[in-house]
């Protein structure tokens, strides 16, 4: 499954879950340096590539968000969203 991820309607990269052991994150490096530029503060997770078996700041995400069976997760408590890419 892939996910487009969000800092606020702003689309910063692509999340791919290949299966259950391998998930990679791939980065829109210009938008990281746009928002570098607004002054915005975003976590060292979010601003590199990631390949490896979990990326814990997603997958729980995911997980509880689940439930409610939204298009759209993320918390209400921050501005980091993913979205389902329809294949």
């Amino acid at each position: 499954m892939k996910y487009i991820v969000k800092y606020e309607n702003k689309i910063i990269g692509i999340y791919n879950v290949i299966d259950d052991n391998n998930v990679e994150y791939v980065v829109d490096k210009e938008q990281i340096k746009n928002l570098e530029k607004e002054n915005i503060s975003l976590n060292p997770m979010l601003r590199k590539d990631f390949k490896g078996d979990k990326f814990p700041l997603f997958d729980n995400r995911i997980k509880n968000s689940k439930r409610f069976g939204n298009v759209e997760i993320g918390y209400h408590t921050d501005p980091i969203t993913l979205e389902l890419l329809k294949e």
